[in-house]
């Protein structure tokens, strides 16, 4: 069977400063090398399905290994629904006349596909399973919409579960099924076009993926055409563990950064680092091009380069010293409006410092409100110290890609849990509290929602919380470590390594209610996500340690 990359540009848009849903065109443009290569590793038989932008750039530019480029998209419109950028896609897959299987470019494959998918009548990534937007936009169908097919008819639908086939991969035996598939999103999409164009652009993402999946689905329903899939059922919109990069090199077989991983600058960075330790000549002919190319963004990098820019320090510090008194203790004034003032509600900021702010606090009497009001202020005040003390950017960035670096060379071996030593990275800035301040998701680009008032009703604990550059937003991130995390860190410093034997030994002792297989799951993960993120130095001790063996003969 046949592997296809769809791609095509759009009108109007260029390759070479448009992210097309990354964090900027950089990782758009590597994020489709880095797919096509690794699809490369199992198979030869690649297709590109593109126009001809499509093909200058991964083609003639980028030279990347396909055995054959076909330009059908070149010129094809769907003006009448501009928005459904998914119907190109559709349309892609009438043009095979033989079994294929169409592979994202935000796929990235490290093991083949097992030999029974490529047998699939029809072939997709995997069920999702009721999700609430399937059952938000096909009410909006049913109920506001023009026409409407049968699939999406209540009565069809009053027995059947609203799921939909996630198409990061697609295809299957059955390819004169995608013609008809074509013509009835054609019909459904030409009949309803005016409502279509009236949707608000923060339903038009989730509306591509119900015309896609949910069509494609519904439709093998009806044609009692079973579907082979290559992954689990998802139940889970934020598809978690679907981009865990700091699995790799061995430990991963799939990844596929869909939706928000776009935008995420940790999973973005990682699909770079990814490229280039596996495909250093690509990795640097891309940053090559794109400089080349970029000539209005090289002068806007230039103009805030000069700005920013001052010796041995960072731009991160730099940038945050020029936010206001307010912003940096944000959550200080938020609580001391209520604690310091309660009577108002209100306390205005404009007309005190916080200085005089630390005065009145000094004069409260020790209670759980003025413990919680100090708390966040020390929290506040101790992440400006330490981005204040950032290095300069090239440093930041050279010690994050080391401890990349170092990761992926230990975790390549099989072995690693019994030779592997590591340390905290000169670069890790943690931050101790009793409450939780972090405002960061552990997909980072994402506000976590922390309601800090709740914390005056909260019993104090203990919290670490880890700042992380994140370079691409330009702003140092918040990100709450775990239990496991933190112990870790709570065992190790900047100055010395200790075994992974060892802290596998003391963790045994200190999570003693835990199953130790589990208690090895954890840790491996809260060590792989560390290192990957730069903050562990890990290297390989060539004298093996006992210790783990004897844990794990226990």
């Amino acid at each position: 069977m046949k592997i296809v990359h769809t791609f095509w540009i759009d009108e109007g848009k260029d390759p070479y400063n448009d992210s097309f849903g990354w964090c900027n065109a950089q990782y758009h443009v590597m994020s489709w090398a880095l797919s096509c290569l690794q699809l490369h590793q199992f198979y030869d038989n690649i297709e590109l399905i593109t126009d001809h932008k499509g093909k200058d750039l991964l083609i003639d530019q980028l030279k990347l290994p396909y055995k054959k480029v076909r330009t059908s998209l070149e010129g094809l419109q769907f003006n009448d629904v501009p928005s459904l950028w998914v119907t190109k896609k559709i349309y892609s897959y009438t043009l095979h006349e033989e079994p294929f299987l169409n592979v994202d470019g935000d796929v990235y494959i490290f093991k083949p596909f097992p030999d029974n998918l490529f047998s699939g009548q029809l072939i997709a990534q995997n069920i999702e399973q009721g999700f609430d937007y399937y059952k938000e936009l096909v009410q909006l169908v049913q109920n506001t919409f023009d026409f409407m097919p049968s699939f999406f008819s209540p009565s069809f639908n009053q027995d059947k579960t609203l799921n939909g086939s996630n198409a990061g991969v697609i295809g299957g035996q059955h390819f004169s099924f995608f013609k008809l598939y074509f013509e009835k999103v054609r019909d459904f999409t030409d009949l309803n076009k005016t409502k279509i164009n009236q949707l608000p652009e923060a339903l038009i993402s989730n509306f591509n993926a119900v015309v896609e999946q949910f069509i494609f689905y519904r439709l093998s329903q009806e044609l009692e055409i079973p579907i082979q899939y290559y992954l689990p059922p998802s139940l889970d919109p934020a598809f978690d563990g679907y981009a865990d990069f700091h699995y790799l090199p061995k430990n991963c077989p799939y990844i596929h950064a869909m939706g928000s991983f776009k935008k995420n600058g940790w999973v973005c960075e990682q699909m770079a680092h990814r490229l280039r330790v596996d495909y250093p000549e690509y990795y640097y002919r891309i940053l090559s091009l794109l400089e080349s190319k970029a000539i209005g963004e090289k002068e806007n990098q230039a103009q805030e380069l000069a700005f920013y820019s001052q010796p041995h320090k960072s731009s991160y510090s730099i940038k945050y010293n020029i936010k206001s008194e307010d912003e940096k203790f944000q959550r200080t004034w938020q609580l001391a409006s209520l604690v310091l003032n309660p009577e108002n509600n209100s306390m205005n900021a404009s007309e005190i410092s916080i200085l005089q702010a630390l005065e009145l606090m000094e004069m409260e009497p020790d209670n759980r409100s003025t413990a919680v009001l100090k708390d966040v202020f020390d929290f506040e005040k101790e992440k400006l110290r330490l981005i204040q003390s950032m290095p300069a950017d090239p440093i930041i960035f050279e010690n994050e890609q080391n401890a990349i670096d170092n990761a992926n060379l230990v975790f390549v071996d099989d072995q690693w849990k019994e030779k592997t030593v590591l340390k905290l990275s000169p670069m890790a800035m943690t931050i101790e509290s009793q409450w939780d301040w972090s405002m960061n998701h552990v997909l980072f680009t994402k506000i976590k929602g922390n309601d800090v008032l709740s914390n005056l009703n909260l019993e104090p604990y203990y919290y670490l919380t880890l700042l992380l550059p994140d370079k691409h937003h330009g702003k140092v991130i918040e990100y709450l470590m775990n239990p496991m995390e933190t112990y870790v860190f709570s065992l190790l410093s900047k100055e010395s390594y200790v075994s992974f034997s060892e802290i596998l030994l003391q963790a045994d002792r200190f999570f003693e209610n835990v199953n130790k297989q589990k208690l090895l799951v954890y840790l491996e993960e809260a060590i792989r996500f560390l290192a990957y993120s730069g903050v562990l130095l890990l290297k390989v001790n060539k004298r093996d340690l006992k210790t783990y063996e004897n844990i794990q003969s226990r």
